[in-house]
């Protein structure tokens, strides 16, 4: 459903032609597919805790698969040496305490969920969801509790780039204790901040400090960007190609942190630009539903990624890859009763064998010898062919070539 979107989920049983799916309404009725998702599950709804009581889990409908995910992200892949930490959100404008209003985002209204992401592929790695404040009031050091939290399982001398929402300067040394890299964007508003930060400059210049281990930077380009890091010497620069308005391109040095900061920042948002090609969610009265459905894109963009690096050549577009993915998981099923085969031989004749036996999981169709029986595919009773071999599955007898790969088509 997710590379076939339609505005309404019974669409894809209509009756009209242009809007009905035939593949999925050959799965299952909407009947049952409504009852299955009415009923769907993924906790032990007997030993939740009641909303009233000090141990209730705002995610308990969804902890247990929270927890599952997380370990198997980390536990199949090598973490790369490059992480990025960002908010990603997740659409949803109905009621819940756990509702979000960011106005600068993409999607202004929905969940928020603190993931680590590997900063070139955009694999997520974990994640975890943001359910409001503990407490009344402003919360103190929520960033610098999220990004340790998120770090806990990273190796060292891992890099890591977060945002002005998470970076401050004992952040950056708690980081480094652990052996861990950071750079990330300022809030000039931070406390500890050097004074020379405050001054005017022109554009292109730029201003550091560096207190071993961390190097405070500002830089004029368009606007002022300050940035602190333990991974880079804030005095390094590079030289960058800045397009201009006429479409022309200018050579400009730029701080070495702020190009690496650029570059290893954008993991979350690779992995948001896939969930967001073919969006899997849909309305629900039950708003854990919406959570849910970004448990299943990330493991169906997780398992794409993995793919893609584990494939150099023939690779399928992620389009391809859904749609494989799709097709396995019904592996020709079809809860309906089975009609009269429709198959013809050459005789004109049915073919008795059940199209979802005969054309699934081909691979394991293979022919065996036996007496010589009559071909179910082309002999006639003008002309009797017989064959000595037989599908092991099927169980009938067909000519080596062509009939046995015709009749498996």
């Amino acid at each position: 459903m997710s590379i076939n979107p339609l505005a309404d989920i019974n669409t894809y049983w209509s009756t009209d032609e242009f809007f009905r799916n035939p593949v999925i309404c050959k799965v299952m009725p909407l009947k049952r597919f409504k009852k299955i998702t009415q009923n769907l599950h993924i906790s032990n709804i007997s030993t939740e805790a009641p909303r009233n009581s000090p141990d209730y889990d705002k995610l308990g409908k969804i902890r247990l698969a929270i927890s599952i995910l997380n370990k198997v992200f980390q536990d199949n892949v090598q973490v790369s040496e490059f992480n990025s930490i960002d908010e990603s959100m997740i659409r949803f404008k109905g009621r819940s305490h756990m509702k979000q209003y960011m106005p600068k985002k993409p999607i202004k209204r929905g969940y928020k969920c603190w993931a680590r992401a590997d900063s070139l592929t955009g694999y997520l790695y974990e994640f975890k969801f943001y359910t409001g404040k503990v407490n009344t009031g402003t919360e103190e050091n929520l960033g610098a509790r999220v990004i340790m939290d998120l770090c806990e399982s990273l190796p060292s001398h891992t890099l890591v780039a977060f945002d002005n929402f998470f970076t401050s300067l004992p952040l950056m040394e708690l980081l480094h204790e652990r052996g861990i890299y950071g750079v990330g964007t300022l809030r000039m508003n931070r406390r500890g901040l050097p004074d020379l930060i405050t001054g005017k400059y022109l554009t292109g210049e730029f201003i550091y400090q560096y207190n071993t281990p961390i190097g405070v930077l500002k830089w004029k380009d368009t606007k002022d960007v300050f940035l602190g890091t333990t991974a880079f010497d804030p005095r390094a620069v590079e030289l960058i190609e800045r397009k201009q308005k006429d479409g022309s391109e200018k050579k400009i040095y730029c701080p070495l942190s702020i190009k690496k900061y650029t570059e290893f920042m954008g993991g979350v948002d690779h992995f948001d630009h896939f969930r967001a090609s073919y969006p899997l969610g849909r309305k629900s009265r039950k708003n854990w539903h919406r959570l849910f459905w970004f448990l299943l894109e990330a493991a169906v963009i997780n398992s794409y990624i993995v793919y893609m690096t584990s494939h150099s050549e023939r690779r399928n577009t992620h389009k391809e890859f859904r749609l494989r993915l799709g097709r396995g998981l019904i592996n020709n099923f079809s809860s309906r009763k089975i009609l009269a085969p429709v198959f013809k031989n050459k005789k004109g004749g049915t073919i008795s064998v059940p199209e979802e036996i005969r054309k699934s999981d081909v691979g394991s169709h293979m022919p065996e010898l036996t007496k010589f029986r009559r071909c179910r595919m082309c002999s006639t009773r003008e002309k009797e062919q017989r064959s000595k071999y037989m599908c092991k599955v099927c169980k009938v007898s067909l000519c080596a070539a062509p009939c046995f790969e015709m009749f498996h088509k």
